[in-house]
């Protein structure tokens, strides 16, 4: 399905079952199959499963500019009230959770009923006070660091019907990593451990053991900034873990919802 955004750009979405609604946000570069091993176990479950393509990503219209999060962040606002969802579940991986931040940042906690981010840190520069930033990723050494490739972002192999899925959308729709670069640039600039340090709903954070751009032995971090964090650390898996482990992420975050 299409969305008509206010820009007159279009987005894709799916938006399937009933019940209470699980807002799906992928990282950059991603696309809607990555969750793919998400949608029936939960559909099953009697939850409402919402996935979306943000622009210049996936089966979305492609855009002249420079995006940054706060331009995602509106298109799925324009989705949410589109759909009049209510209280849903937000789950973000990677950059999606940076979407996601920015989301509540707007709309406030009440926004949510509960929020899991996977993989990714609030801050991704380290400094000497933070140390769960992307890479070795500093202000001294931005530009480098970020102009290198995202290349292999799982640590083992992705999950066969999840990867033919996600493969397909990639190969019909490619996306364009220079085109776009301006917009993790952006993402990796931010610091949202304002939003957490405010967060009146639970909160659960689902870091990859083996994760290629964040140290996993560093998440006691995450659990300082509010009571209401919690963090699990799922075993060999890297960036992309619902994708890499379905079975063992989607027990968590039911386990957790």
């Amino acid at each position: 399905m299409k969305l008509k955004l206010k820009s007159g750009a279009q987005i894709f979405f799916e938006d399937e079952g009933q019940g209470t609604p699980i807002l799906f946000l992928t990282g950059f570069g991603g696309n809607t199959e990555i969750w793919s091993g998400q949608v029936n176990f939960f559909l099953q479950r009697g939850y409402r499963v919402i996935r979306l393509d943000y622009l210049n990503h996936g089966q979305s219209d492609r855009v002249d500019g420079e995006l940054q999060i706060g331009d995602l962040a509106d298109e799925v606002l324009q989705l949410v009230d589109y759909l009049q969802l209510k209280e849903p579940i937000g789950i973000g991986n990677s950059m999606g959770a940076a979407v996601l931040w920015n989301i509540i940042n707007l709309r406030g906690w009440d926004f949510l009923s509960k929020a899991i981010f996977v993989d990714q840190s609030p801050k991704m520069l380290n400094d000497q006070q933070w140390h769960l930033g992307f890479k070795n990723l500093a202000e001294d050494n931005f530009d480098e660091v970020m102009n290198e490739p995202i290349v292999r972002p799982a640590y083992k192999h992705i999950d066969d019907f999840v990867f033919k899925n996600s493969k397909a959308i990639d190969s019909a729709y490619p996306f364009s990593q220079p085109r776009n670069r301006a917009l993790v640039k952006g993402h990796a600039k931010k610091d949202w451990r304002f939003v957490l340090e405010q967060a009146t709903k639970p909160v659960l954070f689902i870091m990859g053991e083996k994760s290629p751009f964040f140290d996993s032995t560093k998440t006691a971090e995450l659990s300082a900034l509010n009571a209401n964090i919690t963090v699990n650390v799922m075993k060999n898996v890297g960036h992309i873990p619902m994708a890499e482990d379905p079975t063992e992420f989607n027990r968590l975050v039911l386990q957790f919802v």
